[in-house]
């Protein structure tokens, strides 16, 4: 059944994003592989670029891929699979630090702003 379907009451986009992650799934696409651009994948899924942008901020708003700024859309994490409590702990810790770093930086603003 071509993606989307238009017959289907699901959204556009939700089929389109239901379609990458099975491709994910199969192995079609690999975690750490680039994305094909939003022209390429709106041309591939027969839709308006716009179609492409709400898929692909759904799989990014699930953790499932990224984009960088002038290098392209990566996928970051299969669909399903949850992150291991070590890499939780140390997004935790990561979490954490900043945030000291972010108080101590807020401190010395205001102590400049006092002056």
């Amino acid at each position: 059944m071509p993606v989307p379907d238009f017959s289907n009451p699901r959204a556009a986009y939700l089929q389109i994003a239901d379609d990458l992650r099975q491709e994910v799934t199969a192995g079609r696409l690999k975690v750490g592989e680039r994305l094909p651009a939003r022209r390429q994948l709106a041309q591939r899924y027969g839709v308006a670029i716009e179609t492409i942008r709400r898929a692909l901020d759904e799989l990014t708003h699930e953790g499932m891929i990224s984009t960088q700024s002038t290098r392209g859309t990566y996928i970051i994490k299969a669909p399903g699979h949850a992150e291991s409590p070590s890499e939780l702990q140390q997004a935790i810790s990561e979490v954490r630090r900043l945030a000291e770093r972010l108080e101590s930086l807020e401190a010395r603003v205001k102590s400049l702003e006092d002056r």
